[in-house]
């Protein structure tokens, strides 16, 4: 089965604690982390009021539109990869084979839309919404319920 997932106000919701994680993990150098953690966690606007700018408004996560967005949500989105492979591992999950001899495949990113496959078994069923959550938790984002859909191979039985 496969899980399409679409993650909702993808680039506004990242935890800065998560992506500082997710980029010590991959081995950035501190300088480097502590550079886009300012660069992330310091952004404010003023509203003009007649013309003068008035106030600070202190703005939280990553915003579409400036440059490294698209860039550090990929980090983020690296950090439900390491989820999902290390359920992999564990062999909680197998993913599914494209064709005889081929590897298992067990999801594809693209930008904050993603596929989970996995087998058509309440086992395996339970993993990934488990790691879902964990991830839901740990980096800010929110699953868009009503864009996700979940898939079938045409070889499951109707009463899976």
């Amino acid at each position: 089965m496969g899980f399409k997932l679409d993650t909702s106000k993808a680039y506004d919701k990242v935890e800065w604690v998560w992506l500082d994680k997710v980029m010590e993990k991959l081995g950035f150098a501190d300088w480097m982390r502590d550079l886009i953690m300012r660069c992330v966690s310091t952004v404010t606007y003023s509203i003009k009021i007649n013309g003068t700018p008035r106030g600070h408004i202190i703005s939280r996560g990553i915003h579409q539109g400036d440059p490294l967005s698209s860039y550090l949500f990929l980090l983020c989105a690296e950090g439900l990869f390491a989820l999902i492979q290390s359920a992999v591992d564990r062999g909680q999950m197998e993913g599914v084979k494209i064709c005889r001899g081929s590897s298992r495949l067990s999801h594809l990113f693209f930008a904050d839309d993603s596929l989970t496959f996995c087998k058509a078994m309440l086992k395996e069923c339970d993993e990934p919404q488990r790691l879902l959550a964990v991830y839901e938790k740990a980096s800010g984002q929110q699953l868009n319920r009503a864009k996700t859909s979940l898939f079938f191979s045409g070889n499951t039985p109707r009463e899976v």
